[in-house]
């Protein structure tokens, strides 16, 4: 698995809308983020078209995205927001351009498949806040460790945090590539050639939500187990569960606690509160990078490293 090269002063950083649409106030706090880092970023009017919810017409979008992933001038692509759109185009990319000049993709949410996509092709990409969230959306420490990621040369990153009561959890150790995002976008991954069983190694899989009610997640958990996701896997590891819905006349009835854990393979190292989500505590993770994991009775340690 091969990193991109680290971001410096001077670098091309294209935006790129491969979802829901946007207006140019939206990415304002982006780009003065940007222009302290010295980067140079690149986008056209194109980024700002209108298709219903989405940013333009799939041909439009596709071709801009497509174009991005093969020019050898850029350093990264940013995502500017999720909402929906990626799976309308996913399965049309190709990644041979990439290949030869390979480059920071960062976002998550909807744009999960793309990420895949990149680790699948070999090159590390970075499930991180798309544009619209930095800087205003993340606190110092999440900001500062993003920037240690796409900056250094070399590092060797540790997430820690502690149990808490209702955390689903099973004390283990796993080492593999760290794969992962939103739930839903997983889900959606499901029988595609970014099927977690197409992976040759047994991945640290780790997912977050936004707004969906009870049910439904325990549904897709459970969808992951059927399809034989969580026996792939050397671990899992949930993030945020943010802004979740329970129908006030007729509730789910269990807790996330019980919901994660029952929908999970029994023997399979699992801790939840991993600090990756769509709240402001959102750590960078660089899916496809070899990863070690060590859950103990109380506090969890997720370490990945570039030398």
């Amino acid at each position: 698995m091969r990193w991109p090269p680290p971001l410096q002063p001077g670098d091309k950083v294209a935006l790129i809308a491969p979802s829901r649409s946007l207006s140019y106030s939206d990415i304002q706090g982006f780009f003065q983020f940007a222009r302290r880092q010295g980067w140079r970023v690149e986008y056209d009017e194109g980024l700002f078209a209108k298709e219903g919810i989405l940013a333009g017409s799939d041909e439009h979008r596709l071709k801009r995205l497509q174009a991005a992933l093969e020019a050898p001038d850029l350093r990264a692509i940013w995502f500017v927001r999720g909402g929906y759109g990626v799976s309308r185009l996913w399965r049309f990319l190709r990644w041979e351009g990439f290949q030869r000049y390979p480059k920071w993709l960062i976002g998550f949410s909807d744009i999960t498949p793309l990420l895949w996509g990149a680790a699948q092709a070999g090159i590390v990409a970075l499930h991180a806040p798309v544009a619209v969230h930095v800087p205003q959306r993340l606190t110092l420490s999440a900001l500062d460790h993003l920037l240690s990621l796409l900056q250094k040369e070399r590092f060797d990153c540790v997430l820690s945090w502690k149990r808490q009561s209702w955390h689903g959890w099973r004390v283990g150790t796993a080492f593999g590539p760290l794969l992962g995002g939103n739930l839903s976008l997983l889900e959606t991954l499901c029988g595609t050639p970014l099927d977690i069983k197409n992976w040759d190694s047994a991945p640290i899989l780790f997912w977050e939500e936004v707004g969906e009610y009870y049910y439904r997640l325990d549904r897709m958990s459970w969808h992951l187990r059927n399809a034989d996701w969580y026996k792939q896997a050397a671990a899992l590891l949930v993030g945020g569960l943010t802004a979740l819905h329970d129908d006030e006349d007729n509730p789910f009835g269990f807790s996330l606690k019980a919901l994660v854990e029952q929908s999970c393979e029994p023997y399979l190292p699992l801790a939840m509160g991993l600090p990756v989500s769509h709240d402001s505590d959102h750590y960078a993770l660089p899916i496809g990078a070899w990863s070690h994991l060590q859950i103990h009775s109380e506090e969890a340690r997720l370490r990945f490293w570039r030398d």
